[in-house]
């Protein structure tokens, strides 16, 4: 029977008078990329043809007229959701168009970053084929809601690591093609850090492209070893949701491995949004960045302050945010984000917190909601 479905689907598709998912499989080939060695690939593009056949999207006039940013919100597809019923040890959230929109009128959000969270395309570790597959239809899936509401929407890519050379292949169709606002990254693919000296290439190419910088927006996954076998092993040492805690300690993990690669200091094109207010890594940077050579410290500590954004998708005030601006980083690199409709703490105490924060100045609060996230994008 799911055979037969999936069967008619991809007929209804092929023969579609619209040509968005024609296109969209040309392109896969033209890369060499399989869809549909993926079985929910014909529902998928049928999802994302459905987004182009919509008529009419009602945009609240509280959105029209919003300021603020959303740099960390996030799209779950109904096919993602099946395949992924649980991010973070805890399940997934229903996700859509309409109640996002609903979300930012409520929240005076006049713009949204839109990306996938963990896993991400690391749903089939091992499985190259599977694993570009997927992110190839999460690309198509974000850039249809962002060329349907172009004035409120963008995207980061979904990167598929660690097979380099198709995430550069992804990469540059994402940016080239599609028009992704930058790229989206784990702080572990398959249980790979980001400093790897496998992704060198990846951060190579990356950092080479005909623009000022690149965009390039970190989010936690959950940890993993491998196995003898191959196979990976859930690590979180806890009894609690990966997401309550250990995502945290991911994002201290990567980024203390992408200072002491120097990966942050030798690609200096790359801007990096950092999630979670930096997680648990200001705690630990004075422990491990004291053991680097001087020079490897003061170019990490600019960086920090320059080309690292830190996003406020919390709970991160008033404390935590107060630990990461006494290394020095300015109000000025302070993003909005929400986490939405991941989060488990309330969104209006979240942003209750921000306005009623007495260490940042009015206008230190105007750039956090939305100028600071302008500029970094204008780079």
């Amino acid at each position: 029977m799911k055979l037969t479905l999936c069967l008619v689907l991809l007929f209804r598709l092929v023969h579609a008078s619209h040509n968005a998912t024609r296109k969209i499989i040309a392109a896969a080939e033209a890369d060499g990329i399989t869809l549909f060695s993926l079985p929910f690939a014909a529902e998928a593009l049928a999802e994302i043809q459905a987004i182009y056949d919509l008529e009419h999207i009602d945009v609240p006039s509280a959105v029209e007229n919003a300021t603020r940013v959303d740099t960390h919100a996030h799209v779950v597809p109904p096919w993602y959701q099946a395949v992924v019923p649980f991010a973070g040890q805890v399940p997934t959230p229903n996700w859509t168009l309409e109640d996002h929109l609903g979300f930012m009128a409520n929240y005076s959000i006049g713009h949204s970053v839109l990306s996938i969270s963990a896993p991400g395309s690391v749903v089939y570790p091992g499985s190259e084929v599977k694993s570009v597959a997927l992110a190839r239809l999460l690309n198509e899936y974000l850039v249809a809601l962002v060329r349907k509401v172009p004035a409120h929407f963008f995207f980061f890519a979904v990167t598929p690591l660690p097979y380099t050379d198709a995430a550069i292949t992804e990469i540059s169709y994402a940016l080239g093609h599609l028009g992704a606002a930058g790229v989206g990254l784990l702080s572990n693919h398959e249980g790979y850090y980001l400093g790897n000296v496998m992704f060198k290439a990846f951060f190579t190419d990356l950092d080479a492209r005909d623009i000022s910088k690149e965009v390039v927006f970190v989010h936690p996954n959950g940890p993993c070893l491998h196995a003898i076998n191959g196979s990976l092993i859930d690590a979180n040492p806890t009894v609690y949701p990966e997401g309550i805690a250990e995502f945290y300690f991911e994002t201290a993990r990567t980024f203390m491995d992408l200072t002491i690669t120097q990966t942050i200091i030798n690609f200096t094109s790359i801007n990096w949004i950092v999630p979670h207010g930096g997680g648990a890594f200001p705690s630990i940077e004075d422990r491990f960045i004291d053991s680097q050579p001087a020079g490897v410290v003061a170019a990490s500590n600019a960086a920090y302050s320059t080309r690292l954004f830190w996003d406020a998708a919390g709970p991160v005030f008033p404390h935590q945010v107060q630990g990461l601006l006494a290394y020095g980083v300015p109000p000025s690199q302070l993003l909005f984000g929400t986490d939405y409709p991941y989060a488990h703490f309330p969104y209006a105490l979240q942003i209750a917190t921000i306005e009623n924060a007495t260490f940042l100045t009015a206008s230190e609060k105007v750039g956090l909601f939305a100028g600071n996230s302008k500029t970094l994008f204008a780079s």
